[in-house]
């Protein structure tokens, strides 16, 4: 249980020192090898690149934190709205997300995520994640 409770401190005081740091801007900070296709990593979202990527953390420093491109979905026909970093920042930043590794593209890993046994991808294409994400800088 304390070992529990310090990672999860880690991870705060991770999240906090990439807000002050202006993370986004900088690139990324994760650092994390690249897992296999095949493999399935879980752990919270610490970081949003762009409208593709983002970065789960597997572990409290940023050597286990994985990058990973969203794999690519077929539009549905009710996908009015573009998904943009704002809107993939409101649905997985900071969240528990499960992403399966399914291919890898220039050594960045592609994987499909779910977060709540819906896809992250199809999640930010959804009205209240782009009105959410207009928030987001």
């Amino acid at each position: 249980m304390a070992s529990r409770l310090q990672n999860l401190c880690a991870l705060i005081g991770a999240m906090a020192l990439l807000g002050v740091a202006g993370a986004a801007e900088a690139g990324t900070v994760c650092q994390g090898s690249a897992p296999a296709v095949g493999a399935e990593i879980h752990g919270p979202v610490l970081q949003v690149l762009d409208s593709e990527r983002l970065c789960v953390a597997l572990g409290a420093t940023p050597d286990q934190w994985v990058e990973v491109a969203l794999a690519p979905e077929p539009l549905r026909k009710t996908s009015a709205h573009p998904a943009n970093r704002g809107s993939l920042m409101a649905v997985a930043f900071a969240q528990n997300v499960t992403c399966r590794i399914v291919d890898i593209a220039q050594g960045l890993p592609i994987a499909a995520c779910q977060l709540d046994d819906q896809s992250v991808r199809a999640l930010t294409r959804e009205p209240a994640a782009y009105t959410a994400g207009e928030a987001w800088r």
